[in-house]
């Protein structure tokens, strides 16, 4: 089925996430900007070491008047239900009445448990209580307890002006179907095409199992990870070098291998174990590298598009990968929105 809403029309929404590495948060927000005026529809930020999501999501919204802001994703782990509200009232409250999509996500147990000292399993339930907490606290509600987050007595003060989504950030089964069990969306990243299709399936189980009719409304966002180049050699060289890390992390590369690519999962694993570093990028060929990222000239990148349109992505967010703003700024020039 071509999307989550058996009989929608499938059609992809461009957005930019501001989120290349080696590219400052002021360059950043003025590129948001740009974004805004060349068409892109919302502005989906991600977080690992920084930018701080929730802050410059603040900064993109006081700064831009069309676009509604996301967040894909922030981890569970790492923060409170009380301070997930408290900062998706604040960016709202910026918004002015546009809607923010707050993406609550498991990352990683290098993010969570040791750069922040926090505990990271269960992730699953973590991520149900998180979004299911943070639901509660924004509608007013003054308390959760659950199996690994606790709240009393406490009352939102930064109250929404807009709509909030709290999306639940997914990539294999459990965590996919948790999306359709509790959440107003889902985030997908690094997935093939054929994967699509798997993870909404997985998605309707979830809903289903939790007695839940998915809404229209249902969001489907994916972040792509894309280097605008006519040199496809060197766009997949960049691919290799930022993502083949991502791979040998246990939860990507369990989802290599769920994908479909077991062979090539277990290379990455074996190879990044012993710091083989030319063995994880050989492990990461041109097929697989054209299957889970977008490189090459506009009109492909906008051909890959159009199939996980037709899959059943509804807002595909740009992470344009460039060595500095400029090479940024030029990449969301040729892939801004056809009009």
């Amino acid at each position: 089925m071509r999307s989550i809403v058996p009989g929608r029309v499938p059609r992809v929404r461009i957005a930019f996430s501001p989120t290349s590495l080696g590219v400052s948060a002021a360059d950043l927000l003025s590129l948001t900007v740009e974004a805004e005026q060349l068409g892109y529809e919302s502005a989906w930020l991600a977080e690992v070491a920084g930018p701080e999501a929730l802050v410059l999501a603040g900064a993109l919204a006081a700064a831009t008047d069309r676009m509604d802001i996301g967040v894909a994703v922030v981890p569970a782990g790492i923060r409170s239900p009380a301070l997930l509200a408290m900062g998706a009232g604040t960016v709202s409250s910026l918004l002015k009445g546009r809607r923010f999509h707050l993406g609550i996500g498991a990352s990683s147990e290098v993010i969570v448990r040791r750069w922040h000292g926090a505990e990271f399993d269960p992730p699953l339930a973590r991520v149900r209580e998180a979004v299911q907490a943070t639901r509660a606290l924004l509608g007013g509600g003054r308390e959760y307890r659950g199996e690994t987050v606790r709240v009393d007595r406490f009352r939102l003060a930064a109250v929404p002006d807009g709509p909030v989504d709290l999306n639940v950030g997914a990539l294999g089964p459990a965590m996919l179907r948790l999306a359709g069990a509790v959440a107003d969306g889902v985030c997908l990243n690094l997935m093939t095409v054929a994967a699509v299709g798997q993870q909404l399936n997985e998605i309707r189980s979830g809903a289903s199992a939790a007695g839940r009719d998915l809404a229209a409304t249902f969001g489907v966002m994916a972040r792509f990870h894309v280097v605008e180049t006519e040199d496809l050699g060197e766009g997949r060289g960049i691919i290799r070098t930022g993502f083949g890390p991502y791979f040998a992390q246990p939860v990507y590369n369990r989802f290599l291998a769920w994908m479909g690519y077991p062979e090539e999962a277990k290379a990455i694993k074996e190879a990044f174990a012993v710091g083989d570093r030319d063995g994880v990028a050989a492990a990461l060929h041109d097929d697989l590298v054209d299957a889970v990222a977008l490189v090459g000239p506009p009109g492909r990148i906008r051909d890959r598009l159009s199939e996980y349109a037709a899959a059943g992505v509804q807002t595909a967010a740009l992470s344009l990968l460039g060595a500095d703003a400029a090479g940024v700024a030029a990449a969301l020039r040729a892939l801004a929105p056809l009009r």
